[in-house]
């Protein structure tokens, strides 16, 4: 869980402006889950990659991404590790919107 959060803090960090915001909050839900939330400001992701972004070496395509480092690993393993402990990893996002990482794991009590 550590790893899936560090990877999705850098990655807001990473794609948020400088004077944008980055948040993370937690919360139980009524299914037995624990709720782990990473909120940006940053430049968003367009709804034909949100799904794509899961997969192994694939990084959004705009300009402005490009410009910025990475494998296009994180998001993929941090999905496949969120999964492996019986919970997912999903995104809401608007392109210039920001984005919404949602980390649902099973409750542990």
């Amino acid at each position: 869980m550590q790893q899936i959060l560090i990877n999705l803090l850098t990655n807001a960090v990473k794609f948020t402006p400088a004077g944008g915001r980055v948040a993370i909050e937690a919360e139980r839900d009524g299914a037995g889950r624990v709720l782990v939330r990473v909120t940006d400001t940053g430049i968003g992701i367009g709804a034909s990659e949100r799904e794509r972004i899961f997969e192994p070496f694939v990084q959004a395509e705009s300009g402005e991404r490009r410009q910025v480092e990475g494998t296009g690993l994180g998001l993929a393993i941090s999905r496949s590790w969120a999964r492996g402990m019986g919970g997912d990893l999903t995104v809401q996002s608007a392109l210039g919107g920001g984005s919404t990482f949602t980390l649902a794991l099973p409750n542990a009590v």
